[in-house]
Protein backbone atom coordinates (compact mmCIF):
# COMPACT_ATOMS: atom_id res chain seq x y z
CA UNK A 1 0.00 0.00 0.00
CA UNK A 2 2.95 2.31 0.94
CA UNK A 3 4.30 1.29 -2.76
CA UNK A 4 1.39 2.47 -4.20
CA UNK A 5 0.84 5.69 -2.52
CA UNK A 6 4.18 6.46 -3.29
CA UNK A 7 3.17 6.14 -6.77
CA UNK A 8 0.66 8.98 -6.69
CA UNK A 9 2.25 11.39 -4.95
CA UNK A 10 5.47 10.99 -7.63
CA UNK A 11 2.71 11.05 -10.73
CA UNK A 12 0.54 13.68 -9.07
CA UNK A 13 3.72 16.09 -8.54
CA UNK A 14 4.83 15.59 -12.25
CA UNK A 15 1.15 16.25 -13.36
CA UNK A 16 2.19 19.75 -11.18
CA UNK A 17 5.71 20.46 -12.52
CA UNK A 18 4.77 19.94 -16.34
CA UNK A 19 1.88 22.16 -15.93
CA UNK A 20 3.33 24.79 -14.20
CA UNK A 21 6.98 24.83 -15.54
CA UNK A 22 5.83 24.61 -19.59
CA UNK A 23 4.06 27.92 -18.75
CA UNK A 24 6.93 29.48 -16.85
CA UNK A 25 9.45 28.96 -19.13
CA UNK A 26 7.30 30.47 -21.62
CA UNK A 27 6.19 33.20 -19.74
CA UNK A 28 9.72 34.43 -18.93
CA UNK A 29 10.96 34.54 -22.27
CA UNK A 30 7.86 36.31 -23.39
CA UNK A 31 7.88 39.20 -20.65
CA UNK A 32 11.55 39.73 -21.59
CA UNK A 33 9.73 41.79 -24.45
CA UNK A 34 8.11 43.84 -22.63
CA UNK A 35 8.75 46.52 -20.28
CA UNK A 36 7.05 47.37 -16.94
CA UNK A 37 3.85 48.60 -17.79
CA UNK A 38 3.19 46.25 -21.00
CA UNK A 39 4.35 43.72 -18.67
CA UNK A 40 1.96 44.21 -15.64
CA UNK A 41 -1.15 44.37 -18.55
CA UNK A 42 0.20 40.96 -20.59
CA UNK A 43 0.21 38.68 -17.34
CA UNK A 44 -2.15 40.48 -15.27
CA UNK A 45 -5.18 37.69 -16.23
CA UNK A 46 -2.84 34.72 -16.16
CA UNK A 47 -1.56 35.68 -12.29
CA UNK A 48 -5.25 36.61 -10.96
CA UNK A 49 -6.39 33.30 -12.64
CA UNK A 50 -3.49 31.16 -10.78
CA UNK A 51 -4.37 33.08 -7.82
CA UNK A 52 -8.12 31.97 -7.36
CA UNK A 53 -6.59 28.45 -8.69
CA UNK A 54 -4.50 28.39 -5.37
CA UNK A 55 -7.45 28.46 -3.28
CA UNK A 56 -9.79 26.06 -5.25
CA UNK A 57 -10.67 22.79 -4.39
CA UNK A 58 -9.65 22.43 -0.51
CA UNK A 59 -12.68 20.28 0.52
CA UNK A 60 -14.85 18.61 -1.56
CA UNK A 61 -17.53 17.16 1.86
CA UNK A 62 -18.07 18.54 4.81
CA UNK A 63 -17.85 15.22 6.73
CA UNK A 64 -13.85 15.11 8.44
CA UNK A 65 -11.65 11.74 8.45
CA UNK A 66 -11.49 9.66 11.39
CA UNK A 67 -8.28 9.41 13.42
CA UNK A 68 -5.77 8.96 10.43
CA UNK A 69 -8.28 8.27 7.44
CA UNK A 70 -6.52 10.04 4.48
CA UNK A 71 -7.62 11.31 1.15
CA UNK A 72 -4.49 11.36 -1.64
CA UNK A 73 -5.81 12.80 -5.02
CA UNK A 74 -4.82 15.60 -7.38
CA UNK A 75 -6.82 19.11 -7.99
CA UNK A 76 -7.33 20.56 -11.11
CA UNK A 77 -8.79 23.97 -11.13
CA UNK A 78 -9.77 26.91 -13.91
CA UNK A 79 -10.48 30.51 -13.37
CA UNK A 80 -12.79 31.67 -16.05
CA UNK A 81 -10.77 33.93 -18.61
CA UNK A 82 -13.18 36.60 -19.90
CA UNK A 83 -13.20 38.35 -23.50
CA UNK A 84 -11.75 41.57 -21.15
CA UNK A 85 -9.14 39.68 -20.05
CA UNK A 86 -8.02 39.02 -23.70
CA UNK A 87 -6.21 41.85 -24.64
CA UNK A 88 -4.64 45.15 -23.06
CA UNK A 89 -4.10 48.83 -25.15
CA UNK A 90 0.13 48.78 -25.59
CA UNK A 91 0.69 53.21 -25.83
CA UNK A 92 3.43 53.90 -27.60
CA UNK A 93 5.43 57.55 -26.46
CA UNK A 94 3.97 60.33 -28.84
CA UNK A 95 7.41 60.41 -30.43
CA UNK A 96 10.58 57.64 -31.05
CA UNK A 97 14.13 57.72 -31.95
CA UNK A 98 15.35 54.52 -33.04
CA UNK A 99 18.60 53.78 -35.10
CA UNK A 100 18.89 52.19 -37.89
CA UNK A 101 22.79 50.92 -39.99
CA UNK A 102 22.71 53.08 -42.88
CA UNK A 103 20.22 55.99 -41.46
CA UNK A 104 21.52 56.98 -37.77
CA UNK A 105 18.79 58.22 -35.76
CA UNK A 106 15.75 58.46 -37.08
CA UNK A 107 13.06 60.58 -34.68
CA UNK A 108 9.61 58.64 -35.45
CA UNK A 109 6.36 60.37 -34.25
CA UNK A 110 2.75 58.42 -33.37
CA UNK A 111 -0.37 58.43 -34.92
CA UNK A 112 -3.56 57.03 -35.13
CA UNK A 113 -5.71 56.01 -38.09
CA UNK A 114 -2.59 55.40 -40.13
CA UNK A 115 -1.20 58.85 -39.85
CA UNK A 116 2.16 59.60 -37.88
CA UNK A 117 4.93 56.95 -38.69
CA UNK A 118 4.06 54.02 -36.28
CA UNK A 119 0.83 53.37 -34.13
CA UNK A 120 0.37 55.35 -30.86
CA UNK A 121 -2.08 52.64 -29.21
CA UNK A 122 -2.33 49.02 -30.30
CA UNK A 123 -4.51 45.90 -29.06
CA UNK A 124 -2.26 43.40 -27.91
CA UNK A 125 -3.28 39.97 -26.65
CA UNK A 126 -2.47 38.89 -22.80
CA UNK A 127 -1.17 35.84 -21.83
CA UNK A 128 -4.45 34.24 -21.90
CA UNK A 129 -5.06 36.21 -25.69
CA UNK A 130 -4.31 35.42 -29.27
CA UNK A 131 -1.59 33.45 -29.95
CA UNK A 132 -0.52 35.37 -32.67
CA UNK A 133 2.57 38.59 -31.99
CA UNK A 134 1.36 42.13 -32.57
CA UNK A 135 4.37 43.97 -34.58
CA UNK A 136 4.88 47.82 -34.99
CA UNK A 137 6.00 48.93 -37.54
CA UNK A 138 7.65 52.09 -39.39
CA UNK A 139 5.22 53.90 -41.83
CA UNK A 140 4.68 56.88 -43.94
CA UNK A 141 8.43 58.43 -44.27
CA UNK A 142 9.59 59.63 -47.19
CA UNK A 143 12.99 60.60 -48.95
CA UNK A 144 15.58 57.96 -48.49
CA UNK A 145 14.22 56.91 -45.10
CA UNK A 146 10.87 55.40 -46.93
CA UNK A 147 13.19 52.12 -47.19
CA UNK A 148 12.44 51.91 -43.27
CA UNK A 149 8.78 51.66 -44.30
CA UNK A 150 7.39 47.60 -42.75
CA UNK A 151 10.16 47.53 -40.69
CA UNK A 152 9.47 46.41 -36.86
CA UNK A 153 9.96 48.82 -33.78
CA UNK A 154 8.74 46.32 -31.14
CA UNK A 155 7.05 42.87 -31.34
CA UNK A 156 4.18 42.65 -28.94
CA UNK A 157 4.31 38.84 -27.95
CA UNK A 158 1.07 36.74 -28.45
CA UNK A 159 -0.40 34.51 -25.87
CA UNK A 160 -0.35 30.81 -24.68
CA UNK A 161 -3.83 29.49 -25.26
CA UNK A 162 -6.04 30.98 -27.78
CA UNK A 163 -9.82 29.77 -27.73
CA UNK A 164 -9.21 28.50 -23.60
CA UNK A 165 -11.93 29.83 -21.81
CA UNK A 166 -9.78 28.98 -18.33
CA UNK A 167 -6.07 29.57 -16.04
CA UNK A 168 -5.23 26.13 -15.28
CA UNK A 169 -3.40 25.00 -12.19
CA UNK A 170 -2.69 21.57 -11.56
CA UNK A 171 -1.68 20.48 -7.97
CA UNK A 172 -1.60 17.64 -5.34
CA UNK A 173 -3.29 17.40 -2.00
CA UNK A 174 -3.54 15.14 1.08
CA UNK A 175 -6.30 15.14 4.00
CA UNK A 176 -5.89 12.98 7.10
CA UNK A 177 -8.00 12.77 10.18
CA UNK A 178 -6.92 13.93 13.66
CA UNK A 179 -8.29 13.46 17.02
CA UNK A 180 -11.19 15.74 18.54
CA UNK A 181 -12.86 16.09 14.71
CA UNK A 182 -9.54 18.02 12.99
CA UNK A 183 -8.26 17.27 9.94
CA UNK A 184 -5.05 18.16 8.54
CA UNK A 185 -4.01 19.36 4.54
CA UNK A 186 -1.18 19.18 2.60
CA UNK A 187 -0.35 20.45 -0.41
CA UNK A 188 3.56 19.89 -1.12
CA UNK A 189 6.03 19.12 -3.54
CA UNK A 190 10.11 19.36 -2.21
CA UNK A 191 12.51 21.21 -4.38
CA UNK A 192 12.99 19.58 -7.54
CA UNK A 193 16.10 21.36 -10.06
CA UNK A 194 15.01 21.51 -13.43
CA UNK A 195 18.07 21.05 -15.25
CA UNK A 196 20.08 24.38 -16.23
CA UNK A 197 16.96 26.71 -15.80
CA UNK A 198 16.57 26.51 -12.13
CA UNK A 199 14.34 24.88 -9.63
CA UNK A 200 10.90 24.82 -8.15
CA UNK A 201 8.81 24.35 -4.80
CA UNK A 202 5.34 24.11 -3.65
CA UNK A 203 4.06 23.95 -0.34
CA UNK A 204 0.29 24.09 1.18
CA UNK A 205 -0.73 23.51 4.76
CA UNK A 206 -4.49 23.05 5.72
CA UNK A 207 -6.74 22.68 8.87
CA UNK A 208 -10.19 21.68 9.29
CA UNK A 209 -12.45 21.37 11.83
CA UNK A 210 -15.55 19.50 12.21
CA UNK A 211 -18.71 21.95 13.44
CA UNK A 212 -21.27 19.74 13.54
CA UNK A 213 -19.85 17.36 16.62
CA UNK A 214 -21.53 20.44 19.22
CA UNK A 215 -24.61 20.34 17.62
CA UNK A 216 -26.78 17.23 18.33
CA UNK A 217 -29.17 15.73 15.97
CA UNK A 218 -27.71 18.07 12.96
CA UNK A 219 -29.40 16.91 9.85
CA UNK A 220 -25.81 17.89 7.96
CA UNK A 221 -21.92 17.50 8.11
CA UNK A 222 -20.90 21.36 8.88
CA UNK A 223 -16.95 21.74 8.80
CA UNK A 224 -14.41 25.33 9.03
CA UNK A 225 -11.30 25.26 7.35
CA UNK A 226 -7.86 27.49 6.75
CA UNK A 227 -5.47 27.28 4.24
CA UNK A 228 -2.02 28.89 2.79
CA UNK A 229 0.07 28.05 0.13
CA UNK A 230 3.10 29.02 -1.34
CA UNK A 231 4.64 28.70 -5.10
CA UNK A 232 8.14 29.35 -5.81
CA UNK A 233 9.98 29.30 -9.25
CA UNK A 234 13.71 30.09 -9.39
CA UNK A 235 16.71 30.39 -12.01
CA UNK A 236 19.72 28.23 -12.08
CA UNK A 237 21.61 31.47 -9.35
CA UNK A 238 19.28 30.28 -6.79
CA UNK A 239 17.10 34.20 -7.35
CA UNK A 240 12.95 33.57 -7.16
CA UNK A 241 11.60 34.42 -10.92
CA UNK A 242 8.33 33.94 -9.76
CA UNK A 243 6.66 33.18 -6.62
CA UNK A 244 2.75 32.90 -5.66
CA UNK A 245 0.68 32.55 -2.89
CA UNK A 246 -2.82 32.41 -1.08
CA UNK A 247 -4.83 32.17 1.97
CA UNK A 248 -8.26 30.71 2.64
CA UNK A 249 -10.78 30.70 5.71
CA UNK A 250 -14.38 29.61 5.15
CA UNK A 251 -17.09 27.11 6.04
CA UNK A 252 -18.86 23.88 4.00
CA UNK A 253 -21.64 22.40 4.32
CA UNK A 254 -22.45 18.29 3.06
CA UNK A 255 -24.73 16.11 2.94
CA UNK A 256 -23.89 12.41 1.76
CA UNK A 257 -27.06 10.39 0.06
CA UNK A 258 -25.86 7.24 -0.42
CA UNK A 259 -22.25 7.27 -2.95
CA UNK A 260 -22.99 11.13 -3.85
CA UNK A 261 -22.78 14.00 -1.91
CA UNK A 262 -23.62 17.11 -2.66
CA UNK A 263 -21.58 19.91 -0.86
CA UNK A 264 -21.54 24.10 -0.77
CA UNK A 265 -19.29 26.91 0.67
CA UNK A 266 -18.26 30.22 1.93
CA UNK A 267 -14.98 30.89 1.82
CA UNK A 268 -12.79 34.79 2.76
CA UNK A 269 -9.25 34.88 0.63
CA UNK A 270 -6.26 36.69 -0.93
CA UNK A 271 -3.84 35.53 -2.84
CA UNK A 272 -1.18 37.20 -5.14
CA UNK A 273 1.59 36.53 -7.98
CA UNK A 274 5.48 38.51 -7.62
CA UNK A 275 7.46 38.51 -10.49
CA UNK A 276 10.57 39.40 -9.50
CA UNK A 277 12.78 42.37 -11.37
CA UNK A 278 13.79 40.90 -15.03
CA UNK A 279 15.98 41.91 -18.12
CA UNK A 280 14.22 43.56 -21.18
CA UNK A 281 14.70 45.09 -24.26
CA UNK A 282 11.64 47.80 -24.81
CA UNK A 283 10.47 51.31 -25.00
CA UNK A 284 10.81 53.62 -22.89
CA UNK A 285 9.05 56.66 -22.10
CA UNK A 286 11.15 58.60 -20.97
CA UNK A 287 14.05 58.39 -23.54
CA UNK A 288 11.59 57.95 -26.33
CA UNK A 289 13.70 55.30 -27.63
CA UNK A 290 14.49 51.38 -27.53
CA UNK A 291 16.77 50.48 -24.74
CA UNK A 292 17.74 47.45 -23.02
CA UNK A 293 17.64 47.10 -18.82
CA UNK A 294 16.89 45.65 -15.88
CA UNK A 295 13.22 46.27 -15.74
CA UNK A 296 11.51 46.64 -11.43
CA UNK A 297 9.21 43.67 -10.96
CA UNK A 298 5.70 43.87 -9.39
CA UNK A 299 2.83 42.32 -7.73
CA UNK A 300 -0.79 41.27 -8.99
CA UNK A 301 -3.66 40.89 -6.34
CA UNK A 302 -6.37 38.10 -6.96
CA UNK A 303 -9.39 39.88 -7.99
CA UNK A 304 -11.07 37.40 -5.41
CA UNK A 305 -11.46 38.65 -1.89
CA UNK A 306 -14.55 35.75 -1.23
CA UNK A 307 -16.29 33.19 -2.88
CA UNK A 308 -19.17 31.03 -2.70
CA UNK A 309 -19.22 27.42 -3.80
CA UNK A 310 -21.48 24.15 -4.87
CA UNK A 311 -20.15 20.43 -5.88
CA UNK A 312 -20.70 16.95 -5.77
CA UNK A 313 -18.49 14.45 -4.93
CA UNK A 314 -18.83 10.39 -5.98
CA UNK A 315 -17.35 7.81 -3.70
CA UNK A 316 -17.54 4.19 -4.60
CA UNK A 317 -15.27 2.13 -2.63
CA UNK A 318 -12.08 3.91 -2.24
CA UNK A 319 -12.13 6.30 -5.34
CA UNK A 320 -13.75 9.38 -5.03
CA UNK A 321 -14.30 12.34 -7.70
CA UNK A 322 -15.93 15.90 -7.53
CA UNK A 323 -16.68 18.87 -9.46
CA UNK A 324 -17.10 22.37 -7.98
CA UNK A 325 -18.02 25.79 -8.90
CA UNK A 326 -17.33 28.82 -7.70
CA UNK A 327 -18.99 32.24 -7.72
CA UNK A 328 -16.38 34.83 -7.57
CA UNK A 329 -15.96 38.05 -9.37
CA UNK A 330 -13.05 35.49 -11.13
CA UNK A 331 -15.35 32.11 -11.51
CA UNK A 332 -13.40 28.97 -11.04
CA UNK A 333 -14.31 25.32 -12.58
CA UNK A 334 -12.33 22.75 -10.35
CA UNK A 335 -12.51 19.26 -10.27
CA UNK A 336 -10.36 16.49 -8.46
CA UNK A 337 -10.09 13.05 -8.36
CA UNK A 338 -8.32 10.54 -5.45
CA UNK A 339 -8.13 7.99 -3.68
CA UNK A 340 -10.15 7.90 0.21
CA UNK A 341 -10.15 5.97 2.94
CA UNK A 342 -12.48 7.04 6.16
Amino acid sequence: MRSTLRTVVVVLSVLFLVASMATAQDLSQQIAKLGHNAAVSYVTPLFQGWAADLNSAIYHSADLHDILGFDIGVKISAARIQDEDKTYQFTMPSTLTVSYPGFGSVVLTGGANGSGNYDLVTTAPTAVGAKDAVPITIRNLTGAASALNGKEIVRLPGGFAPGAIGVPLVAPQVAIGLPLGFEVIGRFIPTVKLGDYGKINFLGFGLRHDIDQYIPMCPVDIAIHFMTQKFTLKDSADSNILTGSGTAFGVEVSKKLFILTLYGGLQIESGKFELSDFKATYVDPASQSLVTGTVPGFTIESKNKSRFTVGARLLLLFINAHVEYSFAKMPVLAAGVGITLR
